[in-house]
């Protein structure tokens, strides 16, 4: 059985498959993937640094820059040749979905709504675009 290490410590991992047959891999897994506990100790440290960063910041910030996020996926996805309309038209429903539940909790809602409805214009017309090119 191999473990798998979190910041709270290690914890065994079920393989799934025959002892026998994989004692070879999870020892030669286990040599590579053993952490020295200084470099462990300085992970985890990053890792209440990190956490403690984000608890500084409103969580509806942190939730209106994943809907930017979403907006920038979307778009990346409506500008390359060819256009891959599957690809951009779920990261415009989650933003839909969130700006359009969570409304005034998010902070600038009227800029993320006037966002959403730039992107999904966007979509409508390079959607447009693509049936006419395929005519």
């Amino acid at each position: 059985m191999s473990s798998f290490w979190t910041p709270s410590g290690e914890h065994e991992v079920p393989n799934g498959t025959d002892e026998s047959s994989s004692t070879a891999t999870s020892d030669n897994f286990t040599e590579e993937a053993e952490i020295d506990p200084a470099a462990a100790a300085a992970m985890e440290q990053q890792l209440r640094e990190a956490q403690e960063q984000l608890l500084s910041v409103p969580a509806s910030q942190i939730v209106a820059n994943h809907i930017i996020g979403l907006f920038e996926l979307a778009a990346i996805h409506l500008r390359v040749d060819p256009p891959n309309l599957e690809e951009a038209r779920l990261p415009i429903d989650a933003m839909g979905i969130l700006v359009e539940q969570l409304g005034d909790q998010l902070p600038d809602h009227q800029t993320l709504a006037a966002a959403l409805h730039q992107i999904r214009l966007a979509f409508v017309e390079v959607q447009n675009q693509t049936d006419d090119s395929e005519d």
